[in-house]
């Protein structure tokens, strides 16, 4: 008997499975990787802040193509940074809503 024609079906079968997962993992990792970069670009943003230089933050928004609000919730300053990234996994931005935004947040004592 000639296993090798079975061997090709099933590989066929699992391959889109396969690619789907991988894809997917490296989506994942983005979103993950740009996060971790929004965390960085906030901890800027909040030292610029607390020197009160308000038109340096939004230089350097506009630099790094991000998204700024800055709102006082009681005592608190409420930061946040966002940036929308695509997901490229067919499917998975169906699921996670293609561009996918990413956001980090921040209360300072005021």
């Amino acid at each position: 008997m000639n296993n090798k024609g079975q061997a090709l079906v099933e590989f066929v079968m699992i391959l889109p499975i396969f690619l789907f997962i991988a894809l997917g993992m490296i989506d994942f990792g983005n979103i993950l990787y740009q996060k971790y970069q929004l965390e960085n670009h906030l901890d800027n943003v909040v030292d610029l802040y607390k020197e009160n230089k308000n038109v340096d933050i939004n230089a350097y928004v506009l630099k790094h193509k991000l998204e700024f609000t800055n709102r006082l919730d009681g005592e608190f300053n409420h930061l946040v940074i966002s940036k929308k990234i695509n997901i490229t996994t067919p499917g998975l931005n169906l699921i996670l809503k293609n561009p996918y935004q990413v956001k980090v947040e921040r209360y300072i004592y005021e």
